[in-house]
This record gives C-alpha cells, sequence and structure tokens, in this order.
C-alpha cells in the first residue's frame, strides 16, 4: 500500500530528492524531518519516506509535501531501493530516520554538487548526537568513525553510508538485487567503475541512535551477518572458507580502526580507553555475525538492522 503525497506536478522534477527509510512507528522520524522540512521547501527538494512499519508518519495534513511509500516488512535495505526507485531529481541524497542534519544541509547539497560537477558521489561528515553512555559513544565510533569531523575535503577513495551521501541520478542503478541497497557496495562499485568520490566536511548530519547494551550488541551482530549474507550470494566454496577465516582476526581489524580514527582525529581518546572492553565486545558481535552470514546466510539479520 502506498500514499502519494505531492508538492510539485509531476511534470516539474525537482533538482534534489531526499530519501529516508523508516523502519520504526512515529514519532521516530520527527528529528529528523523537524530538521529537513523547511530547508527542503525553500530549495523545492521532495522528500520520499519508505515505511517499513506501516505507521512512520502521523496520517494528517502536516506532511502532506511528502511522498510517503509504505512497504511493511522491508528490510531497511529494501526501503532504500523503493525510495531510490521513486526519485525524481537528478541529485539523490539519503540519509536516516534517527538523524538530524545541519540547518543548510539542502543548500550545501546542492551547491556542493554545483561545485563538482564530475562527483558521481558527495559524503559528508557526521557528528554523534547519542552521548549519554560509553556504549553509545563506542557504537558510534566503530560505526560512524571514519567520518566524525574533522574529515579531509576532496576526492576521495571511501564515502560516507546512508546516514549522509548524495549522488549524480544517472550514475544510480535502475535495478535492484531483491536484497535491496548496501552502501558500502554501491560506493565499491562507483569506485570501481573510476568514478569520481568526494568527502565535504561542510555538509553536517547528527547520527542519533541508543540502544542499550543488549540493543547494541544484537544489532552489530544483524550488521555483520547481512554484510556476510550480501557477500554470501556471489562466493563460492574456497571464497565462503577464506571470509570464514578472517572472521577470526576482524575483531583485531575493527578495533584498531576505532582507534587510529580516534588518534588521528585528535578526539574521544579518552573514551575509547575507558571503552576498549566495549569496543571488544561489539568488533566480536559483529565478526560472529559475519561468520554465521558465510555459512547460513542473511537469515533475518536484514529486517534487524536499523
Amino acid at each position: 500500500m502506498s500514499n502519494l503525497r505531492n508538492l510539485k506536478s509531476p511534470n516539474s522534477p525537482p533538482r534534489l530528492s531526499i530519501v529516508v527509510a523508516a523502519t520504526e512507528p512515529w514519532p521516530a522520524i520527527k528529528i529528523c524531518l523537524d530538521s529537513l522540512l523547511s530547508q527542503a521547501r525553500i530549495v523545492e527538494a521532495e522528500i520520499i519516506v519508505a515505511d517499513g512499519n506501516g505507521n512512520a508518519l502521523p496520517d494528517d495534513q502536516k506532511f502532506q509535501e511528502i511522498f510517503w511509500f509504505r512497504k511493511i516488512g522491508f528490510s531497511v535495505f529494501q526501503l532504500r531501493a523503493i525510495g531510490l526507485s521513486r526519485a525524481r531529481g537528478d541529485i539523490v541524497a539519503f540519509t536516516e530516520d534517527h538523524c538530524k542534519v545541519a540547518k543548510d544541509w539542502c543548500e550545501q547539497l546542492l551547491s556542493l554538487h554545483h561545485e563538482y560537477p564530475d562527483a558521481a558521489a558527495i559524503g559528508g561528515s557526521i557528528e554523534n548526537g547519542s552521548t549519554g553512555s560509553i556504549i553509545d559513544w563506542i557504537n558510534f565510533l566503530i560505526a560512524k568513525g571514519p567520518f566524525m569531523p574533522p574529515i579531509i575535503s576532496g576526492e576521495s577513495q571511501s564515502l560516507s553510508g546512508p546516514a549522509n551521501v548524495s549522488f549524480k541520478r544517472n550514475v544510480l542503478p535502475t535495478e535492484f538485487q531483491d536484497f535491496g541497497i548496501l552502501h558500502m557496495f554501491l560506493n565499491r562499485d562507483l569506485r570501481k567503475r573510476g568514478l569520481k568520490l568526494v568527502m565535504e566536511g561542510r555538509l553536517v548530519v547528527w547520527h542519533i541512535q541508543s540502544l542499550g547494551f543488549i540493543g547494541t550488541c544484537r544489532m552489530h551482530y544483524h550488521n555483520g551477518r547481512t554484510i556476510a549474507g550480501y557477500r554470501f550470494q556471489g562466493l563460492s566454496w574456497s571464497g565462503r572458507v577464506v571470509r570464514l577465516a578472517s572472521c577470526f582476526i576482524l575483531p583485531a581489524f575493527l578495533m584498531t580502526q576505532a582507534i587510529s580514527n580516534v588518534i588521528l582525529k585528535k578526539r574521544e581518546r579518552l573514551l575509547v580507553f575507558i571503552g576498549l572492553p566495549i569496543l571488544f565486545l561489539l568488533s566480536v558481535c559483529h565478526s560472529s555475525g559475519e561468520f554465521i552470514g558465510y555459512i547460513a546466510g542473511a537469515g533475518d539479520s536484514p529486517q534487524m538492522v536499523r
């Protein structure tokens, strides 16, 4: 079932489409929309909410300019693919339902794509919006640490994920696997095609996610199994064995990456030191998820990732 609400005529496509996948009921997405709506109106961007819960938005007139698609039970990865398939803008941006964007985010998106006309994709910096506990910080540093400010602006070999990234529409796929879109693989595909990727510190988003101890452990497990499940589809038996073996050194790699990020960025060093046991635990949870994923596939893990 879909509920389509239009700001502009279908014959007048916007310059910018913003895709938000939503997996939780209202008001989980409220902080995201509060930061987006007024600036999206100013630049005449369309906002597409792909709703896997069915109740991501209240059924009133406040959000009548939003394109709202209900796909109950779909994973966040499938929802992003659905949102992208509905996008009409020349530039397609993604953020998450638990993120708050900077006040000039939409304006910066359009300005930067004009500034970098040959860039296929532009990613931005991500700040932690959940600072109340050590586990929330460690969760952020593992998942988003590479994109925590400061970042080096300009051409890049890596790109931020769906919290803060945008693409020229003409470089994006028009057909999608049933699995949906995993941005880490989409970004790698663009790089393999020789397309230019850019990171820009002027694009800022706050990632606001606090899941508690058990919820955070589960999230890292399901994220790991989802990634492995996506790879699983194209792996030979020998490739699967190699990947399984790599899971035993993956915790050390994840920990080293998180520690290196805070050292290089000169931020949150004490937090990482205090949180080393949690960093180890979450790295093991992720690695365990990948291990199971290479044996049995993704299972229902994609539906568990938020």
